[in-house]
């Protein structure tokens, strides 16, 4: 699994101008089972995603389409780590 952390450049006016877009790329990913968790920061200050994969270049390479980052509204960060265990919940959907 990999997360990806999202830390704003931006002002939230100029992040919710392009939340529609970014919704739509979340929906496509999530639908392919690609994405398991997002949301943003207490702090408003960033965001998560939960990705399902073992490689971080397929990732990145997901997450260049992220109107987000095309935009340059945030700065992307990516940490695989090995999942020991996994919900047996999140496994049967």
């Amino acid at each position: 699994m990999i997360i990806v952390t999202f830390k704003f450049k931006k002002p939230l006016e100029e992040l919710l101008a392009k939340f529609e877009e970014h919704n739509k790329f979340l929906d496509e990913y999530f639908a392919s089972n690609k994405f398991i968790a997002s949301g943003p920061l207490e702090n408003k200050t960033g965001a998560i995603i939960v990705a399902m994969s073992d490689s971080v270049e397929e990732v990145k390479n997901i997450m260049k389409l992220d109107p987000f980052y095309i935009y340059d509204l945030v700065d992307l960060e990516f940490t695989l780590f090995q999942a020991n265990k996994i919900s047996p919940n999140l496994l049967s959907n």
